[in-house]
């Protein structure tokens, strides 16, 4: 998610910055790199009951969030009170933001009772697997992968100035204990909507997209950073009705992004200059909440809202 504008929606182009300044979890304007409309009309997978080809897809790990007991070995409630891109919300580290209940791991995202439409004047959670946690010395396990299949079945929250992701930071990055700095470490946005300028209704929340954050050079010297991203859309409703499977697949050649099923991103990742995505990365669930990047919440924006995770699943590929 990162901190610039650009202007015209779904144009194919990369951007390049020559410094950077800030760490950062999210992208602006989605740009579709095929300039094709993708529409997610009917899935092709039941969601109830995801079916992976048991001759090309082993499970590794997975956490199905089943035991009402949130497991602080391998996720942390991320503290971040002024978090990047001018966000409003705070995150606290509260259990009370992000908990199990009913088969689901919630991250709850809430105005404080009684203040106006403003910064500061709402919690949300940020919840990494990042092993040692918020500053990679907590000494819990965490949770990192390297390729395969990482996907989650997820209901997304919606409204004017919600802005949910799923996404994942290499955990060398020097935001939590290593000491590559943000682009050189490598990000994969496995899904996000509700960013500014993808305005279809719902503030976002019918069309969501993923993409790559990464530094241009070979030698990972952060002189420049690019970003590579596509969409898709839902031919009717919006994303928060119901559940949906977000996954990749990921090797060290290309990433693929799917949503129930329906490919509508491959990223060629051989060059060289993607190097970064050769590396163990952790996953992160977060409801960020205003900023540059996405509209302001109004009156209109109901609260509290949920981001309910049923489970995530890592698979790698039989040879």
């Amino acid at each position: 998610m990162l901190i610039f504008t650009k202007e015209g929606m779904f144009a194919s182009t990369l951007i390049l910055l020559s410094s950077i300044f800030f760490i950062s979890c999210d992208y602006g304007n989605l740009i579709s790199n095929t300039n094709e409309e993708i529409v997610l009309e009917e899935p092709n997978l039941t969601i109830n009951n995801f079916y992976i080809d048991p001759n090309k897809w082993e499970l590794q790990w997975s956490d199905e969030f089943d035991d009402n007991n949130f497991d602080t070995n391998i996720w942390h409630r991320q503290i971040w009170l002024n978090p990047p891109n001018n966000e409003w919300e705070q995150y606290t580290g509260d259990p009370n933001t992000a908990y199990e209940q009913d088969g689901c791991m919630i991250l709850k995202a809430e105005k404080k009772t009684g203040l106006p439409n403003s910064p500061g004047n709402y919690t949300s959670a940020r919840v990494i697997s990042n092993p040692g946690g918020q500053n990679g010395n907590s000494g819990s396990d965490g949770k990192v992968f390297k390729y395969g299949k990482i996907a989650a079945k997820i209901q997304l929250p919606y409204g004017k100035g919600i802005w949910p992701a799923f996404w994942m930071l290499g955990d060398n990055i020097n935001e939590t204990g290593g000491t590559t700095p943000w682009p050189s470490c490598g990000e994969i946005d496995i899904l996000e909507t509700g960013f500014a300028g993808n305005k279809d209704g719902y503030w976002g929340n019918a069309t969501l997209g993923g993409a790559l954050h990464y530094d241009t050079s070979v030698d990972n010297k952060a002189t420049s950073w690019a970003y590579d991203t596509d969409h898709i859309s839902l031919n009717s409703g919006k994303f928060a009705d119901d559940f949906h499977i977000f996954e990749i697949e990921w090797n060290a050649t290309e990433i693929i992004w799917k949503v129930d099923g329906t490919q509508y991103f491959r990223k060629d990742i051989s060059d060289p200059i993607f190097n970064e995505f050769r590396n163990n990365f952790y996953v992160i669930f977060n409801i960020a909440i205003g900023g540059n990047l996405t509209d302001s919440p109004d009156d209109s924006t109901v609260f509290p809202q949920y981001m309910k995770i049923d489970w995530i699943r890592h698979y790698t590929k039989i040879e």
